[in-house]
């Protein structure tokens, strides 16, 4: 099982969203059998930074890629509670939680 991590950090906004689009398209062009977002080091994240979330998703299941996010802040689960679509992700506490996860497969 090949898994790609991809650790954006700083601010994922309408600054950054089309560098975050470009890089996630890059590694699922490798066609990983798992792509993990690990938003560890997000500090912030406005709708159009939640749209390039959504991208990889979709862009990971046209693929048969399972997409999953972890260690998400305070804010962003907010956001994405706020926003209706937390139940959109499958969203693990931090990067242990998700490798525990991958092993009862």
């Amino acid at each position: 099982m090949r898994i790609e991590v991809m650790q954006p950090t700083g601010h994922l906004d309408a600054t950054s969203t089309n560098y975050f689009r470009q890089q996630a398209s890059n590694v699922l062009d490798g066609k990983p059998d798992v792509l993990l977002i690990d938003l560890q080091h997000l500090k912030r994240m406005d709708s159009s930074g939640l749209g390039a979330l959504v991208f990889a998703l979709r862009s990971s299941r046209a693929i048969g890629c399972k997409f999953a996010i972890c260690s998400i802040s305070e804010y962003i689960d907010f956001l994405l509670e706020a926003t209706s679509m937390k139940s959109l992700f499958e969203v693990f506490e931090n990067r242990n939680q998700f490798e525990r996860s991958l092993k009862k497969v």
